[in-house]
């Protein structure tokens, strides 16, 4: 007996829900037993530089690629070698595989699909004897070292820099302080320009200044466990209603994974050194340095005018931490005239990491730089 098309259809929508649902319950009791840090920094590397704290990973290329499966088999990438490496720099606080949070939600994969050498700067774990570490360390001293590095392990005269949040700006402290012509191009996510249009943290710290440095100083480093609670605080009902979303949605391999590797990113925040903290409370959210261009590190000033290569930003729509605004003053602070700003989908994690992230960023950089960069 012939069933009418809206009778195959409503079969079809049946045999869906019980997939999904018998998926779902699977994926479920699978999840209940693993550490969502399972599913993070599978991308493989090589470390290939050590500098006190820091150390260096380069990204093998890609043959075999687990996030394009079809059927049983994997698919070869063949994607033409560039000759530009791209620098990866996470902010402090956060895990550098935020970068690389599962196969499907890497863009570390992503630049490597399209050809690029990767390199990671992993900032490490400070521990108390790290207190007194600076910024003027890492401006002056280590992301210099990596970008040397970077550019002997890839025998290139130059090389492109990407950064999220505070990995963006020492992209741009370093190339404005060091005037480094080898910079071929940089690329800020979710990167805060202009202080004082961060809203309540601008605020917060303006008013608060001298009871947050005093508080800090009796801290030593700020713990990890203190920023991932603040970090949670800004959206307190979406930390909740994940969890239901989750539930809708346990029978998707994809959203599973990424949930994770969210959840690893949230709960694996690492000490940031008190000194380097207060000097970027005062200097950069206090009184506003950068976007006045009058920013120290050690005796060199931090003049964004002074940056002439190509730069792209991204601002999240929704971002409470890093509103559009405070990122969109890129556009009139550089001494490059060329610059594109994109405001896409998400808040502050989401601008790097969110279901839009992977078209709407990721591959977006990637394409800009091809263009850039031939």
């Amino acid at each position: 007996m012939s069933r009418s098309p809206a009778g195959r259809r409503g079969l079809a929508k049946l045999e869906r829900t019980a997939v999904r649902a018998a998926t779902g319950f699977v994926n479920g009791i699978e999840w209940l037993q693993r550490d969502p840090a399972d599913v993070v920094d599978r991308t493989p590397y090589d470390v290939v530089g050590r500098r006190s704290l820091v150390t260096l990973r380069h990204y093998r290329p890609l043959v075999h690629d687990e996030d394009l499966e079809i059927g049983r088999t994997t698919v070869r990438i063949e994607a033409p070698r560039r000759p530009v490496p791209v620098l990866l720099i996470p902010p402090l606080m956060v895990q550098p595989w935020i970068y690389d949070l599962a196969p499907r939600r890497s863009l570390v994969r992503t630049f490597l699909r399209a050809g690029f050498d990767v390199v990671l700067l992993d900032f490490g774990a400070p521990g108390k004897e790290h207190q007194n570490v600076t910024l003027d360390d890492y401006v002056l001293d280590w992301v210099p070292f990596a970008i040397d590095r970077t550019l002997e392990i890839s025998q290139s005269a130059d090389l492109a820099l990407l950064g999220y949040c505070q990995g963006g700006l020492f992209a741009l402290f370093h190339t404005a302080v060091h005037k480094d012509p080898r910079v071929r191009a940089i690329i800020t996510i979710g990167s805060p320009i202009d202080a004082q249009k961060m809203s309540l943290l601008n605020v917060f710290v303006r008013y608060g200044h001298a009871q947050i440095d005093a508080i800090s100083r009796r801290l030593g480093n700020v713990p990890g466990g203190l920023s991932a609670t603040a970090f949670r605080m800004t959206n307190p009902i979406g930390s909740v209603t994940r969890y239901s979303d989750l539930f809708l949605n346990l029978w998707n391999d994809d959203f599973v994974n990424g949930f994770d590797g969210v959840t690893a990113w949230t709960s694996h925040f690492v000490d940031y050194p008190g000194d380097a903290f207060r000097q970027l409370l005062g200097d950069f959210v206090k009184d506003n340095k950068l976007m006045q261009g009058t920013m120290q590190f050690g005796d060199k000033t931090a003049n964004l005018r002074d940056i002439t290569c190509p730069v792209l930003a991204f601002a999240g729509k929704t971002d409470k931490i890093v509103p559009p605004a405070a990122a969109r003053e890129v556009l009139g602070v550089l001494g490059t005239s060329d610059t594109t700003f994109r405001e896409v989908p998400g808040g502050h994690m989401g601008v790097m990491a969110g279901r839009h992230a992977p078209t709407q960023v990721w591959a977006y950089a990637a394409e800009w730089l091809k263009e850039r960069l031939g």
